[in-house]
C-alpha cells in the first residue's frame, strides 16, 4: 500500500459537519500520481507526502472544489525530483522541496504548471543544487534547470525559494500573481511577467551570473501577437510593486551586469511599476518601449557599482517600431545623475510622458538615507 487515510470532521457554519481525509503517502516514485488518478481523494482533502524522496511528481487532469493540498508531513522533509502540473485546477502545494537527484533532471522546469487554473504554490524551496562553488559556465548551463514555469489563469506562486536556477519564474498567466519570494543565484531573467491582470510584488531578486548572451534582467516582459511574434499585441493591467531587485556585481569570470526592469518589446498598457528599490550595475534601471498607460511612481534606482556601466536610468520611449507612447507619468522617483550630468530620466520628456517631482541623488547612499 502506498498511501493511509486518515479521515477528519470539519464544521461548516450552516452545513453541518463535513468529512475530509488525510493521505499520507509513502516517499516512492509515482505514489503521488497513482493515488490522485485512482479516484478516492476528493475536495478539501490533504495529501500529506511522507519525508525522503517521491521523485517526479506529475499531477495531470485533476479538478478539485474546494481544493486539494498537496504537502509535506507535518514536521517532515518530502523532496520531489521536479513537479508538473497539466491540465488541472483546485490544487494548494505547499511546504515541499522541488530538489533533483544527480540521475534525474526535469522535462521542463522544476516546478511547471501547464494549461491549469486557481493553482497557490507557497512556502517552495526549488534549488538545482545545494551549493555551486567550483562551477564554470558549462556547469550553470548543464546543471542549473529552469525554475518555475506557470501557464494559465488565476496562478499563484508566494514566499518561496528559488536559488540556482536558470530563469527564476516565468508566468504567462491572467490573473497571476507572484509574491513574496526570493530568487537567487540566476543565470538568466529572475522574473518574466508576460500575463496580464497579474501581480508581481514583494520579490527579491539578486546574484545573477553570466554565461551566454542573454539580457539578463530582474523582470522583463514583452508582448506577443497572434503568429507569437515579439513586440506585436499587448500586456495589459500589471502590477510591479515593492519588489528589491539588486545585481550582486561579480569581478569574476561570472560575473553580472543585471538590468533592472526591462520592457523592451511592447505595448505595455495600463501598467504600474510603484515602491521598487533597484540597484544594479546597468544602465537599464526602469525602460519601457511602447507604453500606453504606465506609471512609473517613487521607485529608487541607484548605482551598485560607481565604476561600472551605471548610473541606471528610469524611461519610457516610443515603441521599438516607432509608436509613441501616450497618458504616461514617470513621478516621485529617485535616482542619480549620469555620469558628465547627463540626466538620469533618459531621453526624457518624450511625447505622450510626463515626469514630475523626481529626486536626483550623488549616491546610493543618499538615496537610502
Amino acid at each position: 500500500m502506498y498511501f493511509r487515510m486518515i479521515s477528519t470532521c470539519l464544521l461548516v457554519a450552516f452545513a453541518g459537519p463535513v468529512v475530509a481525509a488525510d493521505f499520507v503517502v509513502e516517499a516512492r516514485d509515482g505514489a503521488v500520481e497513482r493515488l490522485l488518478l485512482s479516484g478516492v481523494v476528493s475536495g478539501g482533502d490533504r495529501v500529506l507526502l511522507a519525508s525522503g524522496s517521491h521523485g517526479q511528481v506529475r499531477i495531470v487532469g485533476q479538478a478539485f472544489d474546494p481544493a486539494v493540498t498537496v504537502m509535506s508531513v507535518p514536521g517532515g522533509g518530502a523532496i520531489l525530483d521536479s513537479l508538473t502540473i497539466h491540465e488541472s485546477r483546485g490544487l494548494v502545494v505547499t511546504d515541499l522541496t522541488v530538489f533533483p537527484r544527480p540521475s534525474r533532471s526535469p522535462e521542463r522546469s522544476l516546478v511547471d504548471v501547464d494549461h491549469s487554473r486557481d493553482v497557490v504554490l507557497e512556502r517552495l524551496l526549488v534549488t538545482s543544487a545545494t551549493h555551486v562553488e567550483g562551477w564554470d559556465a558549462r556547469d550553470w548551463v548543464t546543471r542549473a534547470f529552469p525554475g518555475v514555469r506557470l501557464r494559465g489563469r488565476d496562478l499563484t506562486l508566494r514566499d518561496s525559494v528559488i536559488r540556482v536556477v536558470g530563469h527564476g519564474v516565468e508566468a504567462r498567466v491572467v490573473r497571476g500573481r507572484v509574491e513574496g519570494n526570493l530568487i537567487e543565484q540566476f543565470r538568466g531573467d529572475g522574473i518574466r511577467a508576460l500575463g496580464d491582470q497579474s501581480v508581481y510584488s514583494g520579490n527579491t531578486i539578486q546574484g545573477c551570473v553570466k554565461v551566454d548572451g542573454n539580457h539578463d534582467d530582474g523582470i522583463q516582459s514583452w508582448s506577443v501577437g497572434p503568429d507569437g511574434t515579439p513586440g506585436q499585441g499587448a500586456v495589459r493591467d500589471v502590477l510591479i510593486e515593492g519588489n528589491v531587485i539588486r545585481g550582486g556585481r561579480s569581478d569574476g569570470p561570472l560575473g553580472c551586469n543585471l538590468q533592472g526592469i526591462g520592457l523592451f518589446d511592447g505595448m505595455f498598457v495600463d501598467w504600474i511599476i510603484r515602491n521598487n528599490v533597484i540597484e544594479v550595475d546597468h544602465w537599464h534601471g526602469i525602460t519601457v518601449m511602447g507604453a500606453r498607460n504606465v506609471l512609473i511612481e517613487n521607485n529608487i534606482v541607484v548605482d551598485e557599482a560607481p565604476d561600472g556601466l551605471g548610473p541606471p536610468w528610469i524611461t519610457i520611449t516610443a515603441h521599438k517600431d516607432g509608436r509613441r507612447a501616450s497618458g504616461s507619468l514617470i513621478l516621485g522617483n529617485t535616482t542619480q545623475p549620469r555620469v558628465g550630468g547627463g540626466d538620469p530620466l533618459f531621453h526624457q520628456p518624450q511625447p505622450g510622458v510626463t515626469s514630475r517631482d523626481n529626486r536626483v541623488v550623488e549616491t546610493a547612499d543618499e538615496a537610502f538615507r
